[in-house]
């Protein structure tokens, strides 16, 4: 079942990992050459579905 988030789910997602990033977690992904903004590539593992975040949503 794939998931939806609200674009304010998949921002929080985002900048938490990209935390995570900046802080010395290990990247996910292979990313081009030079690129070593933590917020692009947190945005390029959300898009390649590998982010190890989720959010649980209370009913």
């Amino acid at each position: 079942m794939e998931k939806h988030y609200t674009r304010y789910e998949k921002a929080r997602i985002i900048s938490a990992r990209a935390l995570q990033i900046a802080q010395g977690a290990p990247i996910l992904v292979k990313i081009p050459k030079g690129l070593s903004d933590p917020k692009e590539i947190a945005k390029i593992e959300w898009e390649a579905g590998v982010v190890p975040i989720d959010i649980k949503k209370l009913a």
